[in-house]
């Protein structure tokens, strides 16, 4: 079997590539199918994290915390009596709550959010390919810049001055 990308025969039990490092796996099964690419069956792993969803998590993991914090603030509160600590957790799980409604009633459903994971990734194979990450620079050089000839201001004629304006219209007048 020869790589397509750099040409490298190689036997066909080779995983990837040993001169470029392409993944040589699904090869065998696209030479097959004559070009195309084989129909891959649909993913049925985790399910897609919409900002919808993320934020309803977030909520329950926060009022989960609080729960399990109750039974501690409940005890700290009645043996010292003061209502510090139980109120504390009960505004924590409040907002986890009003953070899962929120996040049901206003957070969009339909597009996945990126994890850091995969931020990461996309920026490092942005930075790292052949392009640059902005695209191609748009460089226009100004070919005449420096070549043009210098002005010479004492060739320049002056305007006349006002009062020479003014004593011209004047005999005219007279």
């Amino acid at each position: 079997m020869f790589c397509p990308k750099c040409g490298q025969q190689s036997s066909d039990e080779v995983r990837f590539c040993p001169r470029c490092g392409l993944s040589l796996a699904g090869l065998p099964a696209y030479v097959a199918a004559n070009g195309t690419a084989p129909a891959a069956p649909p993913d049925p792993g985790v399910p897609l994290m919409t900002a919808r969803r993320r934020g309803m998590r977030r909520g329950a993991k926060l009022m989960f915390i609080c729960a399990v914090l109750l039974p501690a603030a409940a005890l700290l509160a009645f043996e010292g009596d003061a209502p510090g600590p139980l109120l504390l957790v009960l505004t924590g799980g409040l907002a986890g709550l009003l953070w899962m409604v929120y996040s049901w009633l206003f957070n969009d459903n339909v597009l996945p959010v990126e994890t850091r994971k995969s931020r990461k990734s996309r920026k490092d194979l942005a930075a790292a390919g052949d392009s640059p990450a902005l695209g191609a620079p748009n460089f226009v050089p100004a070919s005449s810049f420096g070549q043009q000839q210098r002005v010479h201001t004492a060739e320049i004629v002056q305007p006349p001055s006002v009062t020479e304006n003014t004593t011209r219209l004047l005999d005219k007048d007279a």
